[in-house]
């Protein structure tokens, strides 16, 4: 953050809700007809899921819920509500061995209830990890399943903050909480261990200093050498990386609108200004910081990404506004497009159904 003001600084806790308010917006269920991948719902809908050598899906939707819970789609296509009370839910990630998902509860409109916490998937036993009034959000598992790292809302007496930092913990109850940055003007968060566990790849204002204007970090599992990967320019963002099963690159999305993306969780500005609150697009880059462009999306939102298990391909969420006749967006379909990893042939993974119109945050 480049400014001191707390009034300044609030804007950055909208960092970690990409898309609830567009989600509001949003009331599209059921089948929807053809796509613009061309798919037409015939056949078997989860076909191409099928294929795919990862076990199951887990996400956020509010389908048959005022609240977002956390669904799970199975190898045969079942899908299973996971969370059935009146708390918000989202930012799932799936322990390394599939049995558990770690993510983020709370009131969806106090942020300040939001803990991390644990599902066991095989005795559906639910641990909460944090107990506190501050923003504890967006986990991520160490590669042998011991540890959690998340971003944290909070200063160093443990109250509220204007931007984040990044904690990890053990994630078996909680316990041994280490801070691992510590900018109480930069913004830290989006965190995900590298698959042999030495590093942390996160986003970062520390060389923007600027509310909406992440890029790209990396740096040790312990906190040290922190590194700058991504270099964006005017408005340009980079949210939520994620790493290739090898580690030698990381998927990332970039929002490339013409004013701060933060804008676009205000209804009244999102409902006209939409086409300068996008696009979002995939990236890669390597540890070096050459970065790939994937895709060539002119107006669609959202964006998160994720490798499949054995490196082959990418599936992200991708956000396909509607419009009416004044071009004001009513709506819009969330669409999970898989892709190869240099972003070509893209197909939906799941044809529309009634997760469309609310899924969000994913993992798989």
């Amino acid at each position: 953050m480049i400014h001191r003001q707390n009034t300044l600084r609030f804007p950055a806790i909208l960092a970690i809700c990409i898309v609830l308010i567009p989600i509001a917006l949003i009331g599209c269920g059921g089948s929807a007809g053809p796509d613009d991948n061309g798919n037409n719902g015939a056949g078997d809908s989860f076909a191409l899921w099928k294929q795919q050598p990862d076990e199951q899906i887990v996400f956020m939707s509010k389908a048959d819920s005022a609240h977002g819970e956390l669904y799970l789609i199975d190898k045969q296509g079942s899908i299973t509500r996971l969370t059935n009370n009146n708390l918000y839910e989202n930012n799932p990630a799936l322990s390394p061995d599939g049995t558990k998902v770690a993510f983020n509860a709370g009131e969806e409109s106090n942020q300040l209830t939001w803990e991390i916490c644990v599902l066991d998937l095989q005795t559906m036993e639910q641990t909460q990890l944090t107990a506190n009034s501050v923003i504890d959000a967006h986990p991520d598992w160490s590669p042998d399943g011991t540890k959690i790292v998340f971003g944290s809302f909070r200063d160093a007496q443990d109250n509220p903050a204007g931007a984040a930092d990044i904690f990890v913990m053990n994630a078996a109850d909680g316990t041994g909480l280490t801070r691992l940055t510590n900018s109480p003007e930069v913004e830290d968060n989006d965190p995900e261990w590298s698959p042999d566990g030495s590093k942390i790849v996160y986003k970062s204002t520390e060389y923007t200093r600027q509310s909406a204007r992440e890029e790209i970090y990396v740096m040790g599992s312990d906190g040290s050498n922190p590194r700058r990967l991504t270099e964006t320019s005017g408005w340009q963002s980079d949210h939520d990386p994620s790493w290739s099963p090898s580690g030698d690159r990381i998927v990332f999305v970039r929002f490339e609108g013409s004013r701060a993306w933060t804008d676009g969780t205000d209804p009244s500005i999102l409902v006209d200004k939409w086409q300068e609150l996008t696009p979002w697009n995939i990236c890669t880059v390597d540890l070096s910081g050459n970065v790939q462009k994937l895709t060539g999306n002119t107006e669609a939102g959202w964006g998160v990404a994720v490798y499949s298990s054995d490196g082959s391909k990418i599936l992200y969420g991708r956000l396909d506004w509607i419009t009416n006749s004044k071009n004001q967006i009513i709506g819009g379909y969330h669409r999970l497009i898989l892709m190869d990893t240099d972003g070509s042939d893209q197909e939906q993974l799941i044809q529309d159904d009634e997760h469309t119109g609310t899924l969000e945050y994913f993992d798989w």
